[in-house]
């Protein structure tokens, strides 16, 4: 509905002004779009386990937020890892139109998803689908690998580091107080942030150069 929709838009500029990142209103318009198009196919595939907008505005899209303040406008190449439905890599796609993306997804109804989600928000030219599982996956290609709830941090950031680039950065994405992210060999720490009130955070490592 229309006043969903308003409501949505507001959330997305509250996001945007407390990381500091830039939303205008296409960025606003396309990732409604998308979230539209989520809460469509998650009633006939299990993508999300939101059931509005405003869900999607107040427990999801923050991850995105908070991933952009800290990816940035540079150019840079990216994984994410289990994108599932999508969350946070096509959002954080149209707020970084700088970042090339690759979505890792080996599960063929996902996969089929995150084409159609990248055909309509016209990000053809920067994110790229791959069914193909982790291992399949050159080492040492990107400057930014990211994965949201695919494995717990102790098991991700040994994954993670193989897939970077020297001067790569690792994104941990984890519910305060779950497991942290431990220091794996040839990574150091670059940064914590903590927001929904707390509740979740975010832990950024680098590769030396």
């Amino acid at each position: 509905m229309a006043a969903d929709a308003e409501a949505f838009r507001a959330a997305l500029e509250r996001s945007a002004q407390t990381f500091s990142v830039t939303c205008d209103r296409a960025q606003t318009e396309a990732i409604h779009r998308y979230a539209s198009l989520l809460l469509t196919w998650t009633a006939r595939i299990n993508l999300t386990g939101a059931v509005s907008l405003g869900d999607l505005a107040a427990e999801h899209l923050p991850d995105s937020f908070v991933l952009a303040s800290r990816v940035g406008t540079d150019r840079a190449s990216g994984i994410d890892v289990g994108s599932g439905g999508g969350l946070p890599a096509l959002p954080l796609s149209v707020l970084c139109p700088g970042l090339k993306l690759c979505l890792l997804e080996p599960i063929a109804k996902k996969a089929a998803f995150l084409r159609t989600a990248v055909r309509e928000l016209g990000l053809g030219g920067r994110v790229a689908v791959d069914t193909r599982r982790v291992q399949a996956v050159v080492p040492g290609t990107f400057d930014v690998a990211m994965s949201r709830a695919t494995f717990p941090p102790p098991i991700w950031t040994p994954i993670a580091l193989e897939l970077i680039k020297p001067g790569g950065r690792v994104f941990v994405l984890a519910a305060t107080g779950a497991d942290e992210a431990p220091l794996a060999p040839g990574l150091e720490p670059a940064g914590r942030w903590s927001y929904l009130d707390g509740r979740r955070h975010l832990v950024e490592l680098r590769r030396p150069l």
